[in-house]
C-alpha cells in the first residue's frame, strides 16, 4: 500500500510539478520536431502513432501535440516508470514496457536511472553516452510486427513512427514489415555524425523514404508512396 502511494506521488510530481503539465507550451519536443510533424498532419484530425523509446508523456515528447489533437497510438519504453507515466496520462493509448529489436528475445538493457533518455540496448552507445557505472538487466524484446499482432492491430495504418532508442534505431526499422504498414512519416534520432552514411539513412532510402527535415539529432523522413 505504501509503495502504491509512493509511486502515485512520484508520477504526479514528474508530470504536474517537475514538468509543469498545466503550463501550455508551443512545443514539447527537444528540437521542435513536434511542430514539423503537427504541420505535416495539419489536415488530419485523427491519426495513429507508434512511439518507440517514448520516455515521458510530455517532456521531450514528439507525440503529445498529436495526442492533444485527438490522435492515439502505441508507446513503448524499456523503463517501467516511463510506462507508469503514460498509463496515468494517456490511458487510451497502448503502453508497453519492453524493448523493440529485430527479433523476439531476452536482451540486455543498459542504464543508470529509472527514467532516462540515455538508456539503451546498444552497449557501444551506452559506453559513449553513460558516464560512471553502467547498470544492466534483462528485458523482453519484441519486433514491431509482433507487437501489432498481439495488439490486434495488424490492419492498422501507421501515420507516424517515432524512434528514439539511443543507437538501436536500425533494429527497430528492421522489425517492421514496411510493405504492410508503410508509415507515412518517420521521425528518428540518429547519432552518426554523417547521417547519409548511417545504416538508418541507407535503410530508409532503400525503403523509398526521403529526408524532409533535420534537427540536432532527430530527422524526419516522408514516404514517397
Amino acid at each position: 500500500m505504501l509503495k502504491k502511494i509512493k509511486d502515485k506521488l512520484h508520477i504526479l510530481h514528474s508530470i504536474y510539478i517537475k514538468h509543469k503539465y498545466f503550463k501550455n507550451k508551443k512545443t514539447y519536443s527537444m528540437d521542435g520536431e513536434d511542430l514539423v510533424i503537427l504541420d505535416y498532419f495539419k489536415n488530419k484530425k485523427e491519426g495513429f502513432y507508434v512511439d518507440v523509446g517514448c520516455y515521458h508523456p510530455i517532456h521531450r515528447n514528439n507525440t503529445f501535440l498529436l495526442y492533444k489533437k485527438g490522435w492515439k497510438g502505441i508507446n513503448i519504453d524499456i523503463h517501467s516508470f516511463s510506462i507508469k507515466l503514460f498509463n496515468y496520462l494517456r490511458p487510451k493509448d497502448l503502453n508497453y514496457n519492453f524493448a523493440v529489436s529485430d527479433k523476439i528475445e531476452l536482451i540486455n538493457m543498459y542504464f543508470q536511472k529509472e527514467l532516462s533518455q540515455l538508456s539503451t540496448i546498444d552497449y557501444n552507445q551506452a559506453k559513449k553516452s553513460l558516464q560512471g557505472q553502467i547498470k544492466e538487466k534483462k528485458i523482453q524484446a519484441y519486433t514491431l510486427d509482433e507487437i501489432f499482432k498481439f495488439s490486434n492491430l495488424e490492419d492498422k495504418k501507421i501515420d507516424l513512427l517515432d524512434i528514439d532508442v539511443e543507437g538501436a534505431d536500425s533494429k527497430v526499422l528492421k522489425s517492421l514489415s514496411f510493405e504492410k504498414f508503410q508509415p507515412e512519416l518517420i521521425c528518428v534520432e540518429v547519432h552518426d555524425k554523417n547521417l547519409k552514411e548511417s545504416e538508418t539513412f541507407k535503410l530508409l532510402n532503400n525503403l523509398d523514404y526521403e529526408l524532409i527535415w533535420s534537427g540536432v539529432f532527430s530527422h524526419i523522413f516522408k514516404s514517397k508512396h
